[in-house]
């Protein structure tokens, strides 16, 4: 009777020890959850903080650069090769700033006529042959451009091969919406067009963008060698590989007018698309990461300097946070 007394009492023991055993494990487990919720909370204060505080100096550094030199943005430009590191306690801060006028802004398509969207039949024609030079049907460019235009304007009378709201918000159409009566504020709203389904969303990312105003210009000194087909179709009668060898050939300084481009390329015609070529920019894309311990996160900020010498914060966009 007394050995069984005792083993009665070590399972007992056994039983408690596996029981606290088990109280601990959850209790240390809701302890890590909840300690790793407020490092991330800490995280996410301090990102937005670290954010905010970069954009403001983005703002300072691109104020500055445009009072004293609003003329020529190459891409040898201080806004484009000083970058801002910032080193913190455990943490790395960097922020980059992008030419953002190197694209065709979706909103030149229309042109503002008191209070009224008319179509810009110049830029259509740009718009036409950058889409013939990526080998768009010509019936599914022109959906594109007509549905663009019908979104934007204010009547609902449908171009040629354009839809308003009967379309949108009809049986066809899923989701149910309206158009926009307004200019697109951000690229990825073409995606509720058929067209632009039809095309391919790549298309559009890689040459689009979306500007607060219905200008049509390039800066020709920030493009890229893969952009030959935008600055092609911003000519009416250039071939594709003479905008290959521009590209190839623009000099890190830039180009500073168009008698200065003219005298670099004699034989290209440049004439017939000066109005669309620009040689700085007022359109800028603020890029910011910041990693903490073992959390990272992102911003993306577009920036305007407008008429006022001023320049604004028009959207961001936060990953991670």
């Amino acid at each position: 009777m007394q050995y069984r007394t005792k083993g009665v009492v070590l399972i007992s023991v056994l039983l408690i020890v596996l029981l606290l055993s088990s109280v601990a494990m959850v209790i240390g487990n809701n302890y890590f959850v909840s300690f790793k919720r407020a490092q991330y909370n800490e995280f996410q204060t301090i990102s937005l903080n670290i954010f905010r505080n970069i954009e403001d100096l983005a703002l300072k550094k691109i104020d500055n650069e445009l009072r004293f030199n609003s003329k020529v943005h190459a891409r040898n430009n201080p806004l484009f090769i000083n970058d801002f590191f910032f080193e913190l306690n455990q943490g790395f801060v960097t922020a980059k700033i992008i030419d953002a006028a190197n694209c065709f802004n979706i909103n030149s398509l229309v042109q503002k006529s008191q209070d009224e969207f008319i179509p810009n039949d110049k830029n259509i024609k740009v718009f036409l042959k950058l889409m013939s030079l990526n080998e768009v049907e010509t019936n599914i460019a022109n959906e594109a451009a007509d549905q663009i235009i019908d979104w934007i304007d204010n009547n609902s009378n449908p171009r040629a091969f354009g839809f308003e709201d009967y379309y949108y918000s009809g049986p066809l159409n899923n989701p149910k919406e309206y158009t926009g009566s307004r200019m697109f504020h951000d690229l990825v709203e073409l995606k509720s067009l058929p067209a632009i389904r039809k095309i391919g969303w790549q298309l559009f990312k890689d040459n689009f963008c979306v500007m607060p105003d219905n200008l049509l210009k390039v800066n020709i000194n920030s493009l890229r060698t893969d952009d030959y087909m935008l600055l092609a179709s911003m000519f009416e009668n250039m071939e594709y590989t003479d905008a290959q060898y521009i590209l190839d050939n623009i000099p890190d300084e830039g180009f500073k007018s168009t008698a200065d481009l003219k005298q670099s390329f004699p034989s290209y015609g440049i004439d017939e698309g000066t109005a669309h070529i620009d040689f700085s920019s007022s359109n800028f894309i603020l890029f910011t990461t910041f990693s903490y311990d073992s959390f990272s996160a992102d911003s993306l900020s577009k920036i305007y300097y407008g008429a006022n010498k001023n320049s604004y914060i028009i959207s961001r966009i936060y990953n991670g946070i």
